[in-house]
């Protein structure tokens, strides 16, 4: 077969080469280098993208659909915590731990509320703190200059 093979290359004109015995082409290795980071770059772009997206307009909620809530979360060590939940209007304390679930109190009347409050804003929180801030900034220097003017009373 290969016998063949070369003579029919031999009998073949110059001016006619054939494509199977051109030599391919290898690429550049810095070329694939930076075709496969870019490709991985693309994809690792695109799997946050679609986990923004979905966390965004979807929500990443899990059961929502039971009535349970978690009210308040203690952390007693590392791994141990004290839980209150609410379900299905009575109020449970139970610890965790990391391979424990135990009850540590059924209450039957609420003894955390769990009303909403309107959520503020952070730049309206952030003005409270200002303003308290130089509230007391100004009550410590009302308090310190009548200490000093007793001190220039006494001096005179």
């Amino acid at each position: 077969m290969m016998l063949f093979l070369l003579q029919a290359v031999s009998e073949a004109p110059a001016s006619v080469v054939t494509p199977a015995l051109i030599a391919p082409q290898i690429p550049n290795s810095e070329d694939q280098i930076i075709q496969v980071t870019l490709a991985l770059a693309g994809i690792l772009i695109l799997i946050y993208a679609i986990a923004w997206f979905v966390k965004r307009y979807r929500g990443v909620q899990g059961l929502t659909g039971l009535p349970l809530k978690t009210l308040a979360v203690m952390p007693m060590g590392v791994k141990e915590k004290i839980v209150l939940i609410e379900v299905g209007g009575k109020q449970i304390l139970i610890g965790l731990t990391a391979h424990n679930i135990n009850t540590l109190a059924t209450f039957d009347e609420p003894i955390l509320t769990t009303e909403k409050t309107q959520k503020i804003s952070f730049s309206d929180r952030l003005k409270e703190i200002m303003s308290q801030n130089i509230k007391d900034k100004n009550e410590s220097e009302l308090k310190g200059s009548s200490t000093v003017s007793i001190k220039v009373d006494d001096i005179k």
